[in-house]
């Protein structure tokens, strides 16, 4: 239940207006960060890729991202 609880929220929450002020926003950071100095693990760029990958995922349905995360991602419960 919470798995769909997040994955409903982010949804509602990657339409194409929210991503695009999301990316500036990121990149807006990424320039303070360097003007500070400052050496990312992951870099603006990439940041921005995940925010339009998710994106791109919000418009499959929970179910179906379920369905194919079971199916094709291995996932080793210890």
């Amino acid at each position: 239940m919470g798995l769909t609880h997040l994955t409903d929220i982010g949804h509602r929450n990657l339409g194409d207006d929210k991503v695009d002020e999301c990316v500036k926003q990121i990149m807006a950071q990424g320039e303070i960060d360097k003007a500070d100095g400052k050496k990312p693990v992951m870099t603006p760029e990439f940041l921005c890729e995940v925010v339009r990958c998710a994106a791109e995922l919000s418009k499959f349905s929970i179910w179906t991202l379920f369905a194919y995360i079971k199916k094709y991602v291995h996932v080793d419960i210890i």
